[in-house]
């Protein structure tokens, strides 16, 4: 009889728990998605760069696009992008670095509704080295929903000599960003401009 009243206590006891654990179930939380859902592969190759970056800009993710340049990057723009900016177009584009490049993607996502990066290869790298370089020809195609171009979408063109540096863990980063108009500017736009319309 006793084992009975204890059984039954016992019972008493766990169900309000087990009742508690069924109605109250933890959920996947509401919320953005994280950013690190981002495709990135660990950049063994200087394709993988580009790879990176194309993922980087298209999933809208900062950090990956910084990750994909040295701490000592410097970006230089055309030429005659800087001269048709004047009169403020050296300041706008002297000693651009990493934290430039990522303030102005930052800049882009925030005027962005959608962004499609293709690269075309020109020139082939020479991994065995340290260091290599390799020219892109590329195509951005942003559809704007705020900014100058609102409810636009906008085809930026140019092409991109590369200077690549792998690192002690074998991971390749871009150091040098050297940028060239290879159309009309009054029909295409560089890549080039476009940083610079978001460099504060």
């Amino acid at each position: 009889m006793r084992w009975r009243r204890l059984a039954a206590a016992t019972l008493a006891a766990a169900l309000p728990l087990f009742l508690a654990g069924c109605l109250f179930a933890p959920r996947d939380p509401d919320g953005a998605p994280d950013q690190d859902e981002t495709q990135w592969e660990t950049p063994i190759s200087t394709t993988i760069v580009l790879q990176n970056i194309k993922a980087a800009l298209e999933g809208e993710n900062s950090s990956n696009h910084r990750d994909s340049f040295t701490e000592d990057y410097r970006f230089h723009v055309d030429p005659q992008d800087s001269l048709d900016a004047a009169p403020e177009g050296e300041q706008r584009y002297a000693n651009w670095g990493r934290d430039d490049e990522e303030h102005a993607v930052i800049g882009m996502f925030n005027d962005a509704s959608s962004i499609v990066v293709t690269f075309t290869n020109v020139t082939v790298p020479n991994e065995g080295d340290e260091e290599t370089s390799r020219e892109e020809d590329y195509e951005l195609v942003v559809s704007w929903s705020s900014g100058a171009h609102v409810n636009e979408e906008v085809t930026y063109k140019g092409r991109a000599n590369l200077h690549m540096r792998r690192d002690d863990t074998g991971r390749w980063a871009i150091f040098r960003w050297v940028d060239r108009r290879i159309a009309d500017p009054e029909v295409y736009q560089t890549w080039g401009i476009l940083r610079g319309d978001y460099r504060q």
